[in-house]
């Protein structure tokens, strides 16, 4: 069992998401998006190693790991003890870099 802790960095990124799809979208899609998000999220609490290791940051200070929603996001975290760390959710269509500099952030 784990405990979720969500990152500020993370949050920002689910209200931007949140806000264009709710703009460019509709209202329906963007709630139908963030419950999808925090759906996998919640499943980290009696499976925290469900997600597979996030390849574009391999070799830092924590082991990062995705879960990806409609194959369109990932939620990026990492474990510590019993606590699963939300530090962003990553739009996959965005080049890869963005990744990486966003949990450089982070760290």
């Amino acid at each position: 069992m784990a405990e979720i802790k969500w990152h500020d960095s993370a949050r920002e990124h689910l209200r931007k998401i949140f806000d264009f799809n709710y703009d460019n979208m509709s209202e329906k899609y963007a709630y139908t998006i963030l419950g999808e998000v925090l759906d996998e999220v919640q499943g980290l609490v009696s499976a925290p190693r469900k997600g597979a290791p996030e390849l574009l940051l391999e070799g830092r200070k924590y082991e990062y790991r995705h879960l990806v929603v409609r194959k369109t996001y990932k939620v990026i975290y990492f474990l510590a003890e019993d606590e699963a760390h939300i530090v962003a959710i990553w739009d996959v269509r965005q080049n890869p870099q963005t990744l990486i500099q966003t949990v450089t952030i982070t760290e």
